[in-house]
């Protein structure tokens, strides 16, 4: 006698979740924000002289990288298949994370050259909001400045009265050095780039730009080991104060402003850029190039000075590398990049309050000699 097996039952198919409306908006915000940070990636590819919106998209790196972030962590915790878009998105900042937050381990080796590069802010921008006379700050910064011990001092936005004054003060806080400068004239006062060195300099040369007050000092300083230039920079300013307009949130003259003065500079620094690598190019000196750019590491800007060189932060620096007050630690536009004769031993930023910039240290070995 045959029995017969019961049939096997199906398995229930599992429900399809419905889209909601909660689900299609969380969708819509992932890939308006990934397609924000691609938009960022791209800054550093595209000149602002052919589309200066995209170099906004890389100002703002940090906080879409961070916001990328958070929705992936949300998408995951949810279960949610979407949470690829974050994710793609997210991969290639991790080429590009280095360039604002480092760990490097502390060089043992001594240093031979040390070089500190500071923006001054004309000794009137102190962050603690104390008044203080120009002449107090100039001498709380260059006594600061005595203390480092440093060979090469690069200064932008050098504020004094007149020429004189720029040889006695440098005279009187730093004798035994050699002192080159460029100032602008001005009815009260004078501002330019100061470049001081312990070694010897053979020759100085300056370049400003075209409708601006912004320049570069060339300074040929003889090393010992190799004769080196020195390109103290001061590219082109936003000429915005941002917490002015935070405060101004909602006065839109104000904004339309700001906007006109983001793009001019946003487009003149390409120009400055490309003045200055023609001047690296015919150089026959390896060179350092320092100073205030006003552009994050995700730019053009960086990247086409940076060039073949090293950036000091990436191959020395700890924690974060901003070197501006204000939104700390978002902002980094100053800078130390050196070619491959000379290798990075430390690189530090201190919180000094009496610009608002940080002055970016950095110390040296010899490669070859």
């Amino acid at each position: 006698m045959s029995s017969k097996r019961p049939a096997a039952k199906n398995p229930p198919k599992k429900a399809k979740k419905k889209l909601t409306f909660f689900g299609v908006t969380a969708r819509l915000v992932m890939l308006v924000i990934a397609g924000l940070l691609a938009l960022s990636y791209l800054s550093i590819l595209v000149s602002p002289a052919s589309l200066w919106v995209l170099s906004i998209f890389g100002l703002l790196f940090i906080p879409l990288a961070l916001i990328d972030f958070f929705l992936l962590v949300w998408a995951i915790f949810r279960r949610s298949s979407s949470f690829w878009i974050p994710l793609l998105a997210l991969i290639p900042s991790f080429f590009f994370i280095g360039e604002y937050v480092n760990y490097h381990q502390r060089s043992d080796a001594a240093p031979e050259v040390k070089i500190v590069s500071y923006n001054v802010g004309r000794f009137g921008a102190a962050q603690d909001g104390v008044k203080r006379t120009e002449e107090t700050c100039l001498n709380e910064v260059l006594s600061r400045l005595q203390k480092e011990k440093a060979d090469i001092i690069c200064l932008q936005e050098f504020r004094v009265g007149s020429v004189q004054d720029i040889k006695a003060i440098c005279k009187r806080f730093f004798p035994d050095f050699e002192c080159a400068y460029f100032a602008f004239p001005g009815s009260r006062s004078k501002v330019g780039n100061v470049t001081l060195s312990r070694f010897p300099i053979r020759s100085r040369s300056s370049q400003t730009f075209e409708e601006s007050t912004n320049l570069v000092l060339y300074t040929d300083i003889d090393m010992g080991p190799r004769l080196m230039r020195v390109c103290n920079c001061h590219l082109e300013s936003y000429s915005i104060s941002l917490p002015g307009l935070l405060k101004r949130v909602d006065d839109e003259e104000y904004w339309k402003e700001t906007g006109k003065k983001m793009k001019r500079s946003i487009t003149r620094r390409p120009r400055q850029v490309d003045q200055v690598l023609k001047n690296i190019d015919n150089c026959p000196l390896d060179c350092i190039v320092c100073g205030d750019f006003n552009d994050t590491p995700m730019s053009h800007t960086y990247f086409a000075l940076r060039k073949d060189m090293k950036d000091t932060f990436t191959e020395a620096g700890r924690g974060f590398g901003a070197s501006y007050y204000f939104l700390w630690p978002l902002l980094r536009i100053d800078y130390v990049l050196h070619d491959s004769s000379l290798q990075a031993t430390s690189h530090r930023s201190p919180h000094w309050g009496w610009s608002d910039h940080y002055p970016v240290i950095t110390e040296f070995v010899w490669t070859k000699k």
